[in-house]
């Protein structure tokens, strides 16, 4: 087995990503005891990173992506009045959110909590809200953004802030004097044997974002296609098609040095990082990798988090 090593240091942003439907304010006198039909937009945030399937990281969300709301009175697990909202779906179709129910609102200030992607199963918000990294999905949770005042009858248009449930490792890949066809096949990311620092399951908080670890859950998280998910070369990548992305579940922090590996499958040999101790992985942190490969060495700089937060820079070589 080949051994990688990096050396990071850490540069942070925030950027934020859009994508809502435009519903044109409305001034509407209502009697007394009339609802009005709540109307959403969302915003997530995030770094620019590509959208590519709906297991890459999003920036934006594309054609037919669902929600699953959950309307109360400012409580999660609470009822609105004029519900129950519990699990409402919500799709984005030709730029706009559809919900189905349609949730009225009264006078009762409404506050909504989000869940990334819509899940039939889930109940009232509380209890359920599983994620794993062995699906490679981006879950994102979120409410009312700040700033906007009550939402109700009044004012029914909602801004909902969605937020990242967890780290993002981001890799830019090039070789150098290296002969090789420089076939990528798989990226994954594991515990040593005998080792517990990466959980791959999490009960999610929609209210607060806080993961509650399944400590018996272990699996690594990785993407892989054995055709190839990517032929290196011998120019840096600067578009996001050609960036490599494995989500993972936040990690605290690393007992030790090499707990947690990340290896790299090319031309059908294994070159494996250990991860030094100490190491966390933040909640909505994206890390982004410049690897150069020349066949014994895998040259990893400028690891870069943004928020999804800006993070480190790194080198890595790979012998």
């Amino acid at each position: 087995m080949k051994r990688l090593f990096i050396v990071m240091a850490v540069v942070s942003a925030t950027v934020f990503g859009f994508s809502s439907c435009n519903n044109e304010d409305e001034v509407v006198t209502l009697s007394q005891g009339q609802t009005e039909n709540l109307r959403i937009q969302t915003e997530i945030t995030s770094a620019e990173t590509g959208l590519r399937s709906t297991k890459a990281a999003l920036s934006s969300f594309p054609e037919g992506s669902t929600l699953s709301l959950f309307v109360t009175n400012g409580t999660l697990g609470s009822n609105y009045p004029q519900g129950p909202y519990n699990n409402v779906k919500a799709e984005y179709k030709s730029g706009k959110w559809e919900l189905t129910p349609a949730v009225k609102l009264g006078d009762t200030p409404a506050t909504v909590f989000a869940f990334y992607p819509y899940g039939a199963a889930y109940t009232n918000g509380t209890s359920n809200m599983n994620i794993y990294h062995t699906n490679q999905v981006d879950n994102m949770y979120g409410t009312n953004a700040e700033g906007q005042g009550d939402i109700n009858r009044d004012n029914p248009n909602l801004r909902l802030r969605m937020k990242h449930a967890k780290a993002l490792l981001q890799f830019g890949i090039r070789k150098m004097n290296y002969p090789g066809e420089g076939k990528l096949t798989r990226i994954e990311v594991s515990n040593a044997t005998g080792k517990g620092d990466l959980k791959s399951g999490a009960s999610l908080n929609l209210a607060t974002g806080e993961l509650t670890y399944y400590d018996s859950q272990f699996s690594p998280a990785f993407i892989e296609d054995v055709n190839g998910l990517y032929t290196i070369t011998d120019t840096e990548p600067t578009e996001d098609k050609d960036f490599q992305e494995v989500m993972v579940l936040p990690v605290v922090k690393t007992n030790s040095v090499g707990s947690v590996m990340i290896r790299f499958f090319i031309d059908g040999d294994i070159y494996t990082y250990n991860v030094p101790y100490d190491t966390k992985w933040k909640q909505g942190t994206k890390y982004f990798y410049n690897v150069t490969f020349n066949g014994t060495e895998l040259v990893v700089d400028d690891v870069i988090i943004t928020d999804w937060t800006e993070g480190t820079k790194g080198e890595i070589n790979l012998y």
